[in-house]
């Protein structure tokens, strides 16, 4: 048994990818090495000894990382499966693999069968989406009970590359993401005025836990939007009741200003400031990402909001350097002011060349 784990990845980040997972595992003291090909929107790491591959893998979350959309403890690649009858070698290739993880207990969360995410693979998915079902009847012949969600049971993946080789993994749901093949599925709203409403639809899925996503986006608060035009971000609040401040030299979508929770100021959105504290500051302005952070370190360290999500647009080669340069700066300014926060940095599936950042003020507990 050699198992390993598997990271799925935008097309063309796979070396940033691998980057943060090399500095990540060097601070956990585990040494390893990656398989990172540009293009193929996936990165393995490989531990030395397979104890510190299960240690690893115990404790890696996904929010802890940037470019990753999905971490699971994968098998080697299983290759030569026959054109007919493919679920019974994989079956016997998945309890060779997992038995002594999962032990005695034979059920799973569910079972996702996924290619990866790049044009190639587009017939790869068809089929994939055909082979589920034979699939799940295999798992249920051998006694796998599927989908009971009160044993907290581990979740089946099947990695195709083709029809004939295919990655057999499994992750722990609560520290994976929940959507197949790690991309959210979030429709666009009709009434939206630009597609850019779902980056902020989704940085609310991966920021704010499905709990307090209501308390913390509530009726009656205030936010201010810089660089709002037309109003894709704004119009995730104003959806929601909440009173936005619209800074942006454009116009915005009209629609949007007729809902009376919208105050459209033309101003520079590096230079206007709100005359009191608002509950969220977002900002998806196409600017330099140092600049960015200089503005975002001003607003937090005056309080001016409360919580932060905005996006860093990255250069064409060593993202992650750029990207770690940018929160470091934040961390060490807060730090400097004694201001107590959350800080949390993503690239979403609705990103481009950009990632996402979230971060959060927290009251300091009195004595």
């Amino acid at each position: 048994m050699s198992l390993s784990l598997l990271f799925y990845c935008r097309a063309g980040v796979e070396n940033d990818c691998a980057a943060e997972i090399m500095e990540y595992t060097a601070a956990k003291n585990i040494q390893g090495f990656v398989k990172a090909k540009q293009n193929t929107a996936h990165v393995i790491f490989q531990a030395h000894s397979p104890e510190e591959t299960l240690s690893l893998w115990n404790d890696i979350n996904l929010r802890d990382f940037i470019f990753a959309r999905q971490i699971l403890l994968a098998s080697e690649l299983l290759s030569s499966l026959p054109e007919k009858g493919r679920t019974v070698p994989i079956m016997k290739a998945f309890e060779e693999n997992f038995s002594t993880i999962l032990g005695e207990k034979k059920y799973l969360d569910d079972l996702f069968v996924e290619a990866l995410d790049v044009e190639v693979h587009k017939e790869v998915l068809t089929f994939c989406k055909k082979f589920t079902s034979p699939m799940l009847s295999e798992l249920r012949k051998n006694g796998y009970v599927i989908g009971d969600k009160q044993q907290r049971a581990l979740r089946l993946h099947l990695l195709f590359l083709t029809g004939q080789t295919c990655y057999i993994a499994l992750c722990a749901p609560k520290k994976a993401s929940q959507w197949f093949m790690g991309i959210p599925r979030l429709k666009f709203p009709a009434d939206a005025p630009s597609r850019s409403t779902l980056k902020l639809e989704e940085a609310f899925f991966a920021f704010i836990n499905e709990n307090e996503r209501e308390e913390r986006l509530k009726d009656g608060m205030t936010a201010v939007d810089l660089g709002a035009c037309p109003g894709g971000w704004t119009y995730q609040f104003v959806r929601r009741n909440i009173y936005v401040f619209a800074i942006d030299n454009g116009e915005m979508d009209s629609k949007l200003l007729k809902s009376g929770l919208v105050e459209h100021l033309k101003e520079d959105g590096f230079k206007f400031r709100p005359k009191k504290p608002v509950d969220w500051l977002v900002c998806d302005m196409v600017e330099r990402p140092s600049k960015v952070t200089k503005l975002i370190i001003e607003w937090a360290t005056l309080k001016l909001a409360n919580e932060y999500i905005f996006n860093l647009k990255l250069p064409m080669k060593k993202k992650y350097q750029e990207v770690s340069s940018c929160l470091n700066e934040i961390r060490v300014e807060l730090d400097q002011e004694g201001i107590a926060y959350d800080l949390k940095c993503r690239q979403l599936y609705h990103d481009r060349d950009e990632v996402t950042v979230w971060l959060k003020l927290k009251r300091k507990n009195r004595l």
